[in-house]
């Protein structure tokens, strides 16, 4: 007997944004996923910032985005700077979209609104429960952490960049490391010479020190070098520190999201450069697809449609990285000519506003 859209068992293996964005979108076309996540909790740190507007389309069918714009920040203006010296300002406005601003939101937060929303709707999350292992045959038998197994007709690896479905699939994560180190500071500002609309791009002598606002008196700085608070600009006056961290870049892709009834998502089957908040927004944009894929009965073509997608991101962000950590001659004359005049190009904002918000994206059929 051929199985109704509620007799598929699918099972997600990951309860960040990825993994509950395929669960919501799932469950809204009336599947009853089972979610599990290792974790007991969801993570105090902020980590991904930026909810671009391609995500705030895909997550409206299900009134998740409108509890996102009541929760989160709105950016509507870009300040590009040389020390104190303001070279460029830039108007979201001009992003041809209803949701002209870049919407700022802990990722802490997203999986609240989620979860929340998923439970709402009936499907909780396992907590403390991870997948270990699988077999796969005309079923795909899950070992569980627990002690139990699980029988689904479909496994989701929304696990992260050290994906043990993918691991356990064989597939290659090819791609490099960069060496240098970054840094990033979540703090409180006793002064800011800007608002909380505006993200500021501070070009030091020695590096970049980007800062995205996430309230009134509150934001991430970035550094293209480490230790980030030792690193920021002069008229950052730190009241206190929320997050401090370093880290280094990889790019990588799997050379497949799937072999058979065994799909991965976000992290698992893609890593970039964090340059313009594309990492969770990609992801999300894998589950939502995937998602409407497997209601299609298309999920074979899941691979063929999201692979070159998230291909384009890594160059992308490659290019703008790689170009961003470097000092020079050549640099310095872009930031202080070039940017000036070309931010002034409403032609030229728009494009790379299209970029900055996945608008350059395949925009997702069934909206």
């Amino acid at each position: 007997m051929a199985q109704t859209i509620s007799d598929k068992r699918i099972l997600i293996a990951g309860a960040g944004p990825v993994g509950l964005t395929a669960a919501l979108e799932l469950t809204r076309r009336g599947y009853a996923p089972r979610v599990i996540d290792p974790d007991g909790d969801v993570s105090a740190e902020s980590r991904a910032l930026v909810v671009n507007n391609r995500t705030l389309d895909l997550m409206e069918p299900s009134g998740v985005a409108e509890r996102m714009l009541a929760a989160g920040n709105r950016v509507t203006q870009v300040v590009i700077r040389r020390n104190e010296k303001i070279l460029a300002r830039m108007d979201l406005a001009l992003i041809p979209h209803r949701f002209n601003f870049l919407l700022v939101l802990a990722q802490s937060e997203t999986e609240k609104i989620l979860i929340q929303k998923l439970l709402q709707m009936g499907v909780g999350v396992e907590k403390n429960t991870a997948l270990e292992s699988f077999s796969v045959g005309s079923n795909i038998e899950c070992q569980l952490n627990t002690g139990k197994t699980a029988t689904t007709d479909i496994l989701i690896g929304a696990d992260g960049a050290h994906s043990l479905v993918r691991k356990s699939l064989g597939l290659a994560f090819d791609g490099e490391t960069d060496v240098q180190v970054f840094g990033l500071a979540d703090v409180e500002l006793n002064d800011w010479p800007f608002p909380s609309n505006t993200a500021v791009l501070t070009i030091l002598d020695t590096h970049l020190a980007p800062y995205i606002p996430m309230g009134e008196g509150f934001g991430r700085f970035i550094s293209t070098r480490g230790d980030c608070l030792n690193n920021l600009p002069r008229d950052a006056k730190v009241k206190k520190v929320a997050w401090n961290t370093d880290f280094k870049l990889n790019y990588r892709q799997a050379q497949t999201y799937q072999q058979g009834n065994v799909f991965m998502a976000g992290d698992a089957a893609h890593i970039h450069s964090p340059v313009g908040g594309r990492g969770m927004n990609l992801g999300m944009e894998d589950a939502s697809w995937l998602a409407w894929l497997i209601e299609q009965g298309r999920e074979a073509e899941y691979t063929t449609l999201r692979h070159p997608v998230g291909a384009d991101v890594l160059k992308l962000t490659h290019t703008f990285t790689s170009f961003a950590k470097s000092r020079g001659a050549l640099q310095d004359l872009f930031f202080q000519v070039g940017l000036p005049i070309l931010s002034k190009l409403p032609a030229i904002q728009r494009r790379a506003f299209n970029m900055l918000t996945a608008l350059n994206t395949p925009a997702a059929p069934w909206l």
